[in-house]
């Protein structure tokens, strides 16, 4: 029995042996197709004589659905040198074929995929070790296998999103070399998703182009490594940027950086492709504030940065800058220039939650105007509930977070920031400040006050000169030019920029434009005074509105320098109260009402002309006593109804004319004032239209009639009393000497009878 089976066996392997592939192929008809395409290229003879190997065959099917011209290129890329069986396949396994020209200077490969089924690149083996003879087989596949396109091909059909970014750099073109390459690619169509969005845009803009090169030089190796021939353990090789990848693996998986990779060994004509779960981040990439500025959108931003020389602050590294950013379509070309760019560049990292509303952050603009010093920006915090807040610097509001970049702090924000304005141009935008931008105008200082470098202003509003009374009446009239120009120019300073924490940090006396001291000072409380330094201060009310030489606050009271002497006179003058000072002048009392503590009740004019001013001036005794009840020795009050009168609505004070003839000052629920004559009748109560406080210590007091004196006799009584006491003191005489006489008669009388006295 044994030896007809060994006689059987090498009949069969004699048989077998003088096969060739051809002739094998020749047998089945599904394989008419792949017979005729080796005819037509004139590959017969080369198959018959290949000694071994492996071939796949397409059936006619798979012929059918291939579109593409078959060349010699796609018939050898079905042949491998060595016949294998499937059993001696094992997935991932890669084969050299007869298609010359791989990345490795021998043959392109193919794939092995092996599951249930075996697949070879994408075509299932159908039919498996058909036997040519020992050491050559057959296997049937569905589909034509195509020859490895480039690596760059591969990309662009693999990872669209991924060979576009590549094609936007020179890495595209380098990859249809024909050099070798190994190249680990991202399977995720977001492949910056290590980077933030800033950086992102940036990479993916024209401005990032040379980074990204470099992002993909690090993912590429010049030399083709084949996970299938790679051996266990961890090995470092150098990527094109000249930074080093770690692949890694072993039994269970493979690593590049310790990122997974997902499948391998993809074949490309020019070399390899690894697909990895997501994308490397090449640390080496250094980011900075003009590519930030760049990922942030602001592109036109930073060329005008460049175009003004400011390009500087984007890339240096000593200091830190806070950038607000406009969007580019709300910008007034026009507008554009140095100063305008340096404005949004703040000192400083500020991030959102190191601001406060109401400060001052210190700008990049440095202005003649403020004599070289750096322009300010207001910045105003509104906080909504515990977590949030809107932040405004100057008009204009911050949208969304900021962004940090090595501690520079980069806003974009709603609209363009404005240079600070001119002052006089700022100030009449403010009604509450409406009377002191008239009193420059009137005065002239104006220009002054708008051409002074480095100018604190403190403004009184329109409440502090109503304050003043008269004294403003008297301080625009054209006589007191002088006095309002030294006025106005005490409240402000020159090259002495004095910001709300400058003066709440130390009490200043600094020099004003009235070459006078005037004082800055606070309390415990954190109130700001300013004023003479001996005192009568104002408060600050408001502060730091900003103009283009300097900064303007509000203050309470107008402040009158010491060199400044406001007399009774010159109220009188100011208010135009010509009859009382011709009545003063013909009384020889000018000269005194300009003394200490003098206070004068001045009638109008209009009040004058209803009684007969010819008959008073022919009578100077009546002249002079009307004016001296016109006029009260005493220093001036800053509240005439006093609190320890007994009348707790009027208050009585004696007048020059005598310590009889006073003035009762009364005051309404309405706080208005009234005076009139004590003792006189009521028809003749003047109602007080204006007060106005003088440098001495009295004033005057403006009222609409004219007080009469009363008309006194003996004893310096009203007539009608003097009457009375005279006929009274006539009667207690007339009586008296009725006694007297009565009773010296009778002593007469008994010394003339002879009558003595007994003893």
């Amino acid at each position: 029995m044994k030896l007809p089976l060994l006689l059987l066996l090498l009949l069969i392997s004699q048989v077998l042996g003088s096969q060739t592939i051809i002739e094998v192929l020749s047998k089945e008809e599904r394989f008419s197709t792949l017979l005729k395409h080796l005819e037509e290229l004139k590959l017969v003879s080369f198959v018959n004589d290949l000694k071994s190997g492996t071939v796949f065959a397409p059936d006619n099917d798979a012929f059918e659905k291939y579109e593409a011209d078959i060349s010699n290129s796609t018939i050898l890329y079905h042949f491998i040198k060595k016949g294998i069986r499937t059993d001696e396949f094992y997935n991932g396994q890669l084969k050299e074929t007869l298609l010359e020209g791989g990345p490795d200077d021998g043959g392109q490969r193919i794939k092995v995929t092996k599951s249930n089924t075996i697949f070879i690149n994408e075509a299932k083996i159908i039919s498996s070790d058909i036997q040519v003879n020992n050491e050559t087989y057959i296997q049937a596949i569905d589909r034509v296998l195509e020859p490895p396109a480039s690596i760059g091909a591969s990309i662009k059909m693999r990872n669209k999103v991924m060979y576009d970014l590549m094609a936007s750099t020179e890495i595209s073109n380098l990859l249809e070399k024909k050099r070798p390459f190994t190249v680990f690619l991202s399977t995720t169509e977001t492949p910056f998703e290590n980077y933030n969005s800033v950086e992102s845009n940036y990479l993916k803009s024209k401005y990032g182009r040379d980074d990204l090169a470099v992002y993909f030089n690090y993912t590429i190796i010049d030399k083709v490594i084949y996970m299938d021939e790679f051996k266990s353990g961890k090995t470092t090789f150098k990527s094109l940027s000249g930074d080093s990848l770690v692949i890694t693996s072993n039994k269970e998986k493979m690593t590049v950086n310790d990122i997974p990779i997902t499948q391998s060994d993809i074949i490309a004509s020019n070399g390899v492709i690894h697909e990895i779960e997501h994308p490397i981040k090449h640390d080496a990439i250094h980011f900075d504030t003009r590519k930030y500025m760049y990922g942030y959108n602001a592109t036109q931003m930073v060329e005008w940065f460049d175009q003004y020389d400011l390009g500087n602050y984007l890339d240096q590294q000593e200091l830190n800058y806070t950038f607000l950013v406009p969007p580019c379509d709300s910008i007034n070309a026009s507008t554009i220039s140095k100063a305008w760019l340096s404005y949004h560049i703040v000192n400083g990292s500020w991030p959102q939650a190191n601001l406060k509303d109401d400060m001052l952050l210190t700008t990049q603009f440095k202005s003649h105007d403020l004599g070289g010093k750096q322009q300010k920006l207001p910045v105003s915090v509104e906080t909504d509930h515990l977590y949030s807040s809107s932040i405004q610097f100057d008009h204009a509001r911050v949208i969304g977070d900021e962004v940090n970049i090595h501690d520079d702090i980069i806003y974009q924000i709603t609209e363009p920031l404005s240079l600070p304005g001119d002052i006089l141009g700022k100030l009449v935008l403010d009604l509450d400040l409406s009377t002191f931008i008239a009193t420059l105008y009137v005065s002239e200082v104006g220009d002054e006050i708008k051409e002074t470098n480095g100018l604190t202003l403190f403004v009184p509003t329109n409440e502090a000169f109503q304050k003043l009374g008269l004294v403003a009446q008297y301080l625009v009239h054209p006589t007191a030019k002088t006095e309002l120009q030294t006025v106005l120019r005490y409240h402000a300073i020159a090259n002495s920029l004095l910001y709300h924490d400058d003066m709440r940090d130390s009490v200043h006396e600094l020099v004003t434009l009235a070459n006078s001291t005037l004082r800055i000072s606070q309390n415990e409380s954190g109130s700001i005074f300013v004023g003479r330094p001996e005192g009568n201060e104002g408060v600050v009310t408001h502060t730091d509105t900003l103009v283009s030489n300097g900064v303007v606050h509000k203050i309470s009271q107008v402040q009158i320098p010491n060199q400044v002497r406001i007399t009774n006179s010159n109220l009188l003058v100011g208010i135009e109260s010509n009859t009382m000072i011709q009545i003063l002048e013909k009384a020889n009392l000018k000269d005194l009402i300009d003394r200490d503590n003098i206070v004068v009740l001045a009638p109008s004019d209009k009040a004058f002309s209803k009684i007969d001013l010819d008959d008073l001036f022919e009578n100077q005794d009546q002249l002079e006593r009307l004016a001296k009840l016109h006029i009260i020795p005493r220093e001036w009050q800053d509240r005439w109804i006093e609190e320890s009168s007994n009348l707790r609505d009027k208050s009585e004070y004696p007048t020059l004319l005598s310590d009889d003839d006073k003035v009762t000052i009364r005051e309404n629920e309405k706080g208005e004032l009234s005076i009139e004559v004590k003792n006189g009748p009521e028809s003749d109560r003047a109602h007080v239209t204006g007060l106005g406080r003088v440098s001495a210590g009295g004033g005057v007091i403006a009222i609409d009639s004219v007080l009469i004196p009363i008309k006194r006799g003996f004893f310096g009584l009203p007539w009608m009393w003097s009457v009375i006491v005279t006929l009274i003191i006539v009667i207690i005489t007339g009586g008296v000497l009725s006694i007297i006489g009565f009773f010296g008669y009778k002593i007469y009388n008994r010394r003339r009878l002879g009558y003595r006295p007994i003893f």
